[in-house]
């Protein structure tokens, strides 16, 4: 997330805690893909273990990208 306040060329920022996403081009469409992101590891570390605990891990990783907006918020 930093890259977006330190680097003005988007060909030169990275997002290793992306892997596997497209490049943001914006601070709003990474927030969203981290939203997806938290999506994703709910579903793959609660397989087998229920939709308590599935809706668990989504709420957990959720309020992190909620921290994450209020941040970007708070530079902005």
């Amino acid at each position: 997330m930093e890259s977006f306040y330190k680097i003005e060329d988007p060909s030169k920022r990275t997002f290793p805690s992306l892997y596997g996403f497209t490049q943001p081009q914006n601070i709003d469409v990474y927030l969203k893909m981290k939203a997806k992101q938290a999506e994703v590891i709910a579903r793959v570390e609660s397989e087998g273990l229920g939709d308590r605990k599935y809706q668990s891990l989504l709420s957990h990783g959720l309020d992190n990208v909620r921290k994450l907006e209020d941040f970007a918020k708070d530079l902005s």
